[in-house]
């Protein structure tokens, strides 16, 4: 997995699905997940649940006004998906505390 760099197969105009990069770089779609999740901490990828596919981010300055909109959305739409699932992963984590209390207060 070292020698696939993600970023190479993705691009600003094109969504690609897990299936389609696991298919072009040979990795798994656990190690395109992976990669893309370590990508995201370098530079925004947008993610599309409609289309069910990533892409880069566009170079925003030579975006006309109307093309820097529609980025807008999309990376609002990211942004949303990504609260989404941190609400989520709180709630899952009330419930592990939960259970770990109980066993610590039984160890007690």
């Amino acid at each position: 997995m070292k020698d696939k760099n993600i970023e190479d197969y993705l691009s600003e105009e094109v969504f690609k699905s897990r299936q389609e990069l696991s298919k072009e770089t040979g990795l798994s779609e656990r190690e395109v997940r992976r990669s893309i999740s370590n990508l995201k901490f370098k530079k925004p990828v947008i993610y599309n649940s409609h289309t069910k596919g990533y892409r880069l981010v566009k170079y925003l300055p030579r975006l006309t006004t109307e093309e820097i909109q529609s980025e807008l959305e999309l990376i609002n739409h990211s942004i949303r998906d990504m609260q989404s699932r941190i609400k989520v992963f709180n709630k899952q984590l009330k419930t592990y505390i939960s259970y770990k209390k109980i066993a610590e207060k039984l160890l007690k």
